[in-house]
């Protein structure tokens, strides 16, 4: 394949049009937006900084990049879930992945496989660049998160981009520790968000499923 196919194959699995469902979670961040955690685009940012560098999005690229290049963290990734919802985001959206994937590109990925999972693999199966996956997935990570701030926030789509352009460095940086992260070594200190993500399985209105 030639590079600009990769990067046809890396725009299209990680496009909000993509079918696997991903705007209908929001990682806690619902929650956040609730209790005035989070109520600007300063905010939202500081939010997104932390979960690249210290939470789930850092653990995830984690995952893909080790499942890139073989290893079994299936259980691991699992393993890392605060609580039921965000055993419930990972795995639903892996079963997603992996059904289009299979029947897309004529892969052969097994069932039950986590999202960072099944990405990491596909991505080596289809021949794409390590580092070029990882750093696509973490700014669809920020991309969803933005979306879902830009409407219930609500800020405007100018502060979303905004905000996006402004954590680009910061994806480049997180993105080259977890291609530099042993699984051994992967951890996160996000109480804030594992928090919000834990009080949304309670919450009596919401509209993400996360």
């Amino acid at each position: 394949m030639t590079a600009a196919l990769h990067q046809q194959i890396i725009q299209n699995w990680f496009s909000p049009a993509f079918p696997i469902g991903a705007f209908s979670y929001s990682a806690g961040l619902e929650t956040a937006i609730a209790n005035g955690s989070v109520g600007s685009r300063q905010e939202l940012q500081s939010w997104l900084s932390m979960a690249l560098h210290h939470g789930a999005a850092q653990t995830d690229a984690v995952i893909v990049a080790r499942a890139f290049e073989g290893e079994d963290v299936n259980d691991l990734c699992l393993s890392l879930c605060a609580g039921a919802e965000r055993h419930l985001e990972t795995t639903e959206l892996g079963r997603a992945f992996t059904q289009i994937v299979n029947a897309t590109h004529g892969l052969e990925l097994t069932a039950g496989l986590v999202y960072p999972v099944a990405v990491g693999h596909a991505g080596a199966r289809v021949g794409l660049g390590q580092g070029q996956l990882v750093r696509a997935f973490l700014q669809s990570w920020c991309t969803n998160q933005i979306s879902v701030a830009v409407r219930a926030i609500p800020i405007g789509q100018l502060d979303g981009q905004q905000c996006l352009v402004a954590l680009m460095p910061e994806i480049d940086a997180a993105a080259n520790t977890a291609l530099a992260t042993p699984a051994d070594q992967i951890g996160s200190f996000a109480t804030g968000a594992e928090l919000a993500s834990l009080e949304h399985e309670a919450a009596e209105q919401r509209i993400y499923r996360t």
